[in-house]
C-alpha cells in the first residue's frame, strides 16, 4: 500500500503508516523524523514510501519495489530527483529487495546497476475474493445474438491503451465495460467509432469482483505494467483473458492467455474477433488460467515472504 511500512518484533507485526503523504521534501523528512523511532525489529517496506528506509537499520530493512512507473512519468530535475530519493538511495541501503516480476527487476537493474543476488522476485498474490462470487455458467455460450459480449477493460492512463483499443473495436457486436473515469478525449473516441460501452469507477473491491463475473471476456492490453495483476484477477474469476504480448504480461499469463500486440490496432482487434468467435478457445483459456493461478494465491505467496524474513532473523 501506499504511505505504508511493516516492522516485525519478536513476536507480531505491526503496521506502520506515515503521518504526511509524500508531497514534498518537508513531509519527506517529517515521516523520516517519525520512523527514527523504531529501532528493534525486522522492518518491510511494502509501498511507494521507498525512501523510509533511510530511517531504518540497514541490516534488517526489505524493500518492496512494484514498479519504476514514476520514471516514465516525469522528467528533467524532477525525474532526477525523484530517482535519488525514491530509488538510488533506498536501493543502496536495503539489505534485500524485492519486486514483482522479471520484467520490474530488470528495470530496477537498469537503472541502478543493482547487485543482482540482492534482488528477489516475489510476484503479487491474487485476492481469493475474485473466486468467491458465482461465476458465470460456462456450461452455454457467454453470450446470444440479442446479448453482446461484455468485453472488461481495467484502467484509464495511458499505459492500459484505452485509445487503441476503442479504434481496434470499430464495427463489432460487444459491449466494453470500462473501469476508471475516462477523459474527454476517450468519451469523444467511444463516441466516433459508435462503441456500445458504459463506464464505473470508485466501486468497492466486491463490486470489482462482479465486474469480472459479469463479463464474459478480460480485456488487458496494457503498455506497461510492473505486474499486471488484472491478469491473475481474469485466471482466478476463470475468465478468459486478452492481454499484451511484452513483460511482465506475457510472463504471468503464459499460455493461459491470448497474446496481442499492444500498439497495434490490427493485433488488438484479430485477437478479440478470435476468441469471440470461439467458445471451445475461451473453455481451454479458463481451463489454463485455472492451472495458472495456483502459483499466485497468498498461502504460497506469503511463504516466500516468511522464508526471506527467516533469512535475515538467522543471520543476526
Amino acid at each position: 500500500m501506499a504511505n505504508e511500512a511493516s516492522a516485525k518484533g519478536d513476536a507480531a507485526f505491526e503496521k506502520v503508516e506515515m503521518p504526511f503523504t509524500s508531497r514534498g521534501i518537508f513531509s519527506i523528512i517529517f515521516n523520516l523524523l517519525y520512523l527514527s523511532r523504531f529501532k528493534k525489529g525486522l522492518f518491510h517496506i511494502t509501498g511507494d514510501v521507498h525512501y523510509a528506509i533511510l530511517a531504518l537499520p540497514k541490516d534488517r530493512t526489505i524493500l518492496t519495489i512494484h514498479d519504476l512507473v514514476f520514471l516514465h512519468t516525469y522528467s528533467g530535475l524532477r525525474r532526477a530527483l525523484l530517482k535519488w530519493i525514491f530509488l538510488d538511495l533506498p536501493v543502496k541501503k536495503a539489505k534485500y529487495i524485492t519486486t514483482i516480476s522479471d520484467k520490474s527487476k530488470q528495470e530496477i537493474l537498469d537503472y541502478t546497476h543493482c547487485d543482482p543476488e540482492k534482488i528477489l522476485v516475489i510476484p503479487n498474490p491474487v485476492d481469493p475474493i475474485f473466486a468467491t462470487s458465482t461465476s458465470l455458467n460456462f456450461s452455454q455460450p457467454p453470450s446470444t445474438p440479442s446479448t453482446p459480449s461484455t468485453l472488461l477493460f481495467l484502467g484509464t492512463k495511458p499505459n492500459k491503451n484505452l485509445e487503441l483499443t476503442i479504434a481496434a473495436l470499430f464495427g463489432l457486436d460487444l459491449h466494453l465495460r470500462i473501469i476508471g473515469e475516462t477523459t474527454r478525449k476517450q468519451e469523444e473516441m467511444l463516441a466516433k467509432f459508435k462503441i456500445n460501452y458504459s463506464v464505473v469507477f470508485s466501486i468497492s473491491p466486491e463490486q470489482l469482483v462482479d465486474e469480472y463475473h459479469n463479463a464474459a471476456i478480460i480485456l488487458f492490453p496494457s503498455t506497461y505494467e510492473g505486474f499486471g495483476l488484472p491478469v491473475i484477477e481474469g485466471f482466478q474469476a476463470e475468465r478468459p483473458v486478452i492481454t499484451s504480448n511484452i513483460s511482465p504480461m506475457k510472463d504471468v499469463a503464459g499460455d493461459a492467455a491470448i497474446h496481442v500486440d499492444p500498439y497495434s490496432v490490427a493485433s488488438i482487434r484479430e485477437g478479440v474477433i478470435n476468441l469471440l468467435s470461439s467458445y471451445q478457445r475461451q473453455m481451454e483459456l479458463v481451463e489454463a488460467g485455472k492451472e495458472k493461478v495456483v502459483n499466485y494465491q497468498p498461502a504460497f505467496i506469503a511463504g516466500l515472504y516468511q522464508n526471506l524474513w527467516r533469512k535475515i532473523e538467522q543471520a543476526q
